[in-house]
């Protein structure tokens, strides 16, 4: 026998013998010992691990262990950033390789690269590098052909459900192993789809309560999730938060870790409908016009945080879209009109403007650009990478404050919350995940939702001049208007 007959069944064995791995918990042996079993029985393998487990780690000596037991074989290390892929992946690979106690051949390169022979190595890569995200065509993952191929993919809650469709197309030989980790941030998505599915794929929930430094409540593995970590994150978040459940318990919580508008905070605006219009003279009117595609043109008007009405349209003229917004505005006997800029919305702005003064009658126009830069800072320091964000967490607070509502009706527009979710950006500010992303998942554009947070933000600032009372007036030359508002609630 051979040593690579001897340790292709046996990775816990390759990993002590070959690599000089002494410490493993118990997790991390189950896991070794599922790969063999994985690719027998033709099942990818997920795991959902809590914070600093040691997924990256064993997850570099997997990767070398199929390497060196499958004659040839590619083995595809990939995660969605270059630090991911060459500070953590490829490090952790590097580690362990200098390490080895039993040379079984090849040679590592400071790239993201061992080869063993021509046809025989592994390879690291992001998922967001040029041609393997949607945009590029998706093909970074093409061109690689071997009857032994092995995909390892860390932090899989952040990479595009396109990239789960290419690595299957890869992975469709016989003696294939495919393996997801990543922290269970968000209840929606393919990973977390893969962690349900337990009856065709092989599923670990990697929790922190379970590692041997917090049973033991000292330093058993160097590395590993600290008791005195543990305990504090069970004191600042509570055990209901989903920073809890996914980042310490290895769980899908309900919602996304780093949701924007929780189920919890959509349910507390609900409860506030009907209760903040009355009596108040902070009203005014949001715009989110829409390009020449099947997308609508969502005008809102609302009182103190509520919606009063809403009207959509698709495919009107910038100068349409100028008049539906002060007639709304009127209607209500609003004192400003916000309109969103950035791309088509420009137009209807320009046309808000050529109105003459004694139309308006003291309407503020409100220019908003989401892809300008926040004034919102903490200190020195900008808070927010945009005004898109801004819009969305001065929202969120207003609801958490009680002083935003929806109404329950609104399912449009609950969807399209839902769908919200930041990240902190690389220059340390928060950031909304891209509108197109959102697009994708609900398969039509998140207007509602746009317009509403655009409305709210409004309100934060307080318009509250009003120099006129609505009357019957018609601008000179202009056209009537004959559509009704559209209640969709």
């Amino acid at each position: 026998m051979t040593l690579h007959q001897k340790y292709l069944n046996n990775p816990v064995i390759y990993c002590r013998e070959v690599l000089g791995i002494q410490k493993l918990w118990k997790l991390q042996e189950d896991l070794l010992a599922a790969c063999p079993v994985a690719i027998k029985e033709r099942k990818q393998i997920y795991v959902a691990s809590g914070h600093s487990l040691g997924k990256d780690y064993i997850s570099a000596a997997i990767g070398l262990w199929y390497l060196q037991t499958h004659i040839p074989s590619i083995v595809i290390q990939t995660a969605p950033t270059d630090r991911q892929v060459k500070s953590i992946m490829w490090k952790e690979t590097l580690t362990h390789w200098l390490n080895k106690k039993i040379d079984l051949g090849g040679k590592a390169f400071q790239m993201p690269r061992l080869e063993i022979a021509k046809d025989w190595y592994m390879i690291g890569f992001t998922t967001m590098e040029t041609g393997s995200t949607k945009e590029g065509g998706g093909g970074k993952f093409q061109g690689f052909h071997s009857p032994n191929m092995c995909v390892i993919v860390t932090e899989a809650q952040a990479i595009e459900d396109n990239i789960y469709d290419q690595i299957d197309a890869v992975t469709s030989s016989e003696n294939c192993l495919v393996i997801y980790i990543g922290n269970p941030t968000r209840a929606k998505g393919r990973f977390a789809a893969g962690l349900r599915d337990k009856e065709h794929n092989i599923v670990f929930n990697f929790s922190c309560l379970e590692n041997p430094n917090y049973i033991e409540k000292e330093t058993i593995i160097p590395g590993l999730a600290s008791y005195e970590w543990i305990e504090d994150k069970r004191v600042k978040w509570g055990e209901n938060d989903p920073r809890w459940i996914g980042r310490v318990l290895g769980q899908i919580p309900d919602v996304a870790v780093n949701s924007i508008f929780p189920h919890s905070l959509v349910n507390h605006m609900k409860s506030r409908h009907g209760f903040l219009a009355r009596s108040n003279d902070n009203r005014g009117v949001a715009v989110d016009p829409a390009g020449e595609g099947v997308d609508d043109n969502v005008f809102m008007s609302g009182s103190n945080g509520e919606i009063i009405e809403v009207y959509t349209k698709t495919l009107m003229a910038p100068s349409e879209s100028a008049h539906k917004a002060i007639e709304m505005c009127k209607e209500i006997n609003g004192s400003f009109i916000v309109v969103d800029c950035d791309g088509v919305g420009i137009g209807a702005y320009q046309e808000l403007n050529k109105m003459p003064d004694s139309y308006l009658q003291g309407i503020q126009i409100i220019k908003f650009h989401g892809s300008a830069q926040s004034e919102v800072r903490e200190g020195d320091r900008p808070i927010y990478a945009n005004m898109r964000a801004e819009a969305a967490f001065v929202a969120r607070d207003r609801g958490q404050d009680g002083k935003a509502s929806i109404n329950e009706k609104d399912q449009e527009l609950i969807e399209d919350l839902f769908e919200d979710e930041y990240f902190e950006n690389t220059r340390g500010r928060l950031q909304v995940i891209p509108k197109e992303e959102i697009k994708e998942r609900l398969g039509r554009s998140p207007g509602r939702g746009d317009c509403w947070k655009m409305l709210q933000w409004a309100f934060s600032q307080e318009h509250k001049d009003i120099s006129y009372r609505y009357q019957d007036e018609k601008l000179p030359g202009s056209y009537p208007l004959t559509e009704d508002f559209n209640f969709t609630y």
